[in-house]
C-alpha cells in the first residue's frame, strides 16, 4: 500500500507540475494556481477510481477546508490533500482533525527556503511534497 501511495505522489506531482506550466503567464497569480491545481488533483483522484470530495470541512476545524479528499468504496478517506503556498498551521491542524490513511500537503512556494522553513509545522503523519515546475 506505501508503495500504491508513493507512485501516486510521484504521477500527482508531475502531473499537477505539468498543469501549472500550461497556465499563461499573464494569469499566473497564487489564487489562480490554487484553484486550477486544486481541480487537476480532483480529475486525478477520479481517474483513480476513488472517490473526490472538493473543499472538505473536517468537523471541529473552521480555519481551513481540505482541498481534496479521496475515498475508497467504503468510503474510508484514503488521501487528504491540501494545496498552499508554504506549509501553513492550519493545513496541518485541518488534516490532522481526522483519520486518512495519507495525508498530504503540495506546496507551491517560488521561494524554496521559505517552503523548507515552513516544514517546521509538519508532524509525522503528514507528507510534503513540493512542486517546481520551472526548474525541469
Amino acid at each position: 500500500m506505501e508503495q500504491d501511495a508513493d507512485n501516486s505522489l510521484d504521477l500527482w506531482k508531475s502531473e499537477l507540475e505539468r498543469a501549472w506550466l500550461k497556465i499563461p503567464k499573464p494569469f499566473r497569480n497564487d489564487r489562480t494556481v490554487h484553484r486550477t491545481l486544486q481541480c487537476k488533483l480532483y480529475g486525478l483522484v477520479c481517474k483513480s477510481g476513488m472517490k473526490s470530495v472538493a473543499d472538505y470541512m473536517p468537523p471541529r476545524i473552521a480555519d481551513r477546508p481540505v482541498d481534496i479528499i479521496a475515498l475508497n468504496e467504503g468510503n474510508e478517506i484514503i488521501y487528504a490533500l491540501c494545496l498552499d503556498t508554504l506549509i501553513t498551521l492550519a493545513a496541518v491542524k485541518s488534516l490532522g482533525s481526522f483519520a486518512a490513511q495519507n495525508k498530504i500537503i503540495f506546496t507551491t512556494g517560488m521561494l524554496e527556503k521559505k517552503v523548507k522553513e515552513s516544514t517546521f509545522f509538519l508532524n509525522e503523519e503528514i507528507k510534503h511534497v513540493h512542486l517546481k515546475p520551472f526548474e525541469q
